[in-house]
């Protein structure tokens, strides 16, 4: 008889949260997502709620344990929900569902543990590449904001470092991105990676390139500037998405050579799934390995994109 494991997953965000039942099989590190419902995060109070809801609609049974990714920051046992402003502690969830177990974990995070277990068609190439065993893997990505972990393998098990990557400073390469720092430190002194590399980022550089070519308009949002660049209706908007590209080819090439990351590259986040057309056309790969006398120890690694809408939920399962 084939032995199973199941536990309730989520993937909690701003807008929806997705839950589902995820279950392992004996003999399997890769869980199968089964019955997943998503829901309007705005037709709730909070988490417990939400749950609840899945759990009668799905007819689970009760003591089942759960794994709850969300968009803010955790500790675990607590979470807050930035977007919702929900403030979520696990315990009361647990024993208000009656559940076994009960976590929390950043959704970034989940990303982390995901990335271990992915390949295609859960992930797509952009830059081939042969992985040392058990060297760290750098996980990283544009979205909201720019998040940044490692994945690390210890003893046969997958352990997650959260980071605050996207923080840290942002070094310009070319001479217009020089220009472009500058023009940005007349907002903010600070000018970090998640400054340019997030959907708020893809707006200031498209607002750069208008000023600095004097055509364009200034005033479209992230979604329009991708689909404008994707169509190639709006010159202004293709080279923004190209910038993008390759200042984000540059970061993750520093990333990695801060982390070590010899076991490879996942790019997660909202953003580069609805851009991979583009890609290709891009310096995003070459711009990774320009590094000098490290380009031979960055040729090597290869560099995915996360592509799978369930990787949240996924790594939810394997933590």
């Amino acid at each position: 008889m084939t032995s199973q494991k199941s536990v309730i997953v989520g993937d909690i965000g701003g807008t929806n949260g997705r839950l589902a039942l995820a279950t392992f099989n004996q003999g399997s590190p890769m869980p199968v997502i089964g019955e997943m419902h998503t829901y309007l995060s705005a037709d709730f109070a909070g988490l417990s709620p939400m749950i609840g809801a899945f759990i009668e609609e799905a007819g689970l049974p009760k003591g089942l344990s759960a794994k709850i990714a969300i968009a803010g920051p955790t500790c675990g046992q607590t979470g807050h929900l930035t977007n919702l402003d929900w403030h979520e502690d696990a315990s009361q969830i647990k024993s208000t569902l009656s559940l076994s177990e009960m976590g929390f974990l950043n959704d970034f995070g989940a990303l982390a543990y995901a990335a271990g277990y992915l390949t295609e068609p859960h992930t797509m190439s952009i830059k081939g590449g042969t992985p040392v065993e058990g060297a760290p893997i750098s996980v990283m990505g544009p979205g909201t904001g720019f998040g940044v972990a490692q994945l690390l393998k210890v003893d046969g098990k997958f352990h997650v470092i959260s980071t605050e990557g996207g923080h840290v400073s942002y070094a310009p390469v070319t001479k217009l991105e020089e220009d472009l720092c500058q023009y940005l430190r007349r907002e903010d002194e600070h000018v970090s990676v998640e400054t340019l590399m997030s959907g708020a980022g893809l707006q200031r550089i498209h607002r750069f390139l208008v000023d600095y070519a004097g055509s364009g308009n200034a005033e479209l949002r992230p979604a329009e500037i991708s689909a404008a660049a994707i169509d190639g209706s709006e010159p202004s908007c293709q080279r923004a998405v190209q910038v993008f590209l390759s200042i984000l080819g540059s970061i993750a090439g520093d990333m990695v050579l801060a982390h070590g990351g010899r076991g490879g590259v996942f790019f997660g986040g909202g953003i580069l799934p609805k851009i991979v057309a583009l890609l290709d056309k891009s310096d995003l790969a070459s711009r990774f390995v320009s590094k000098g006398p490290m380009r031979g120890y960055l040729e090597d690694v290869p560099v995915n994109l996360i592509v799978s809408p369930n990787a949240a939920l996924i790594g939810a399962a394997v933590a």
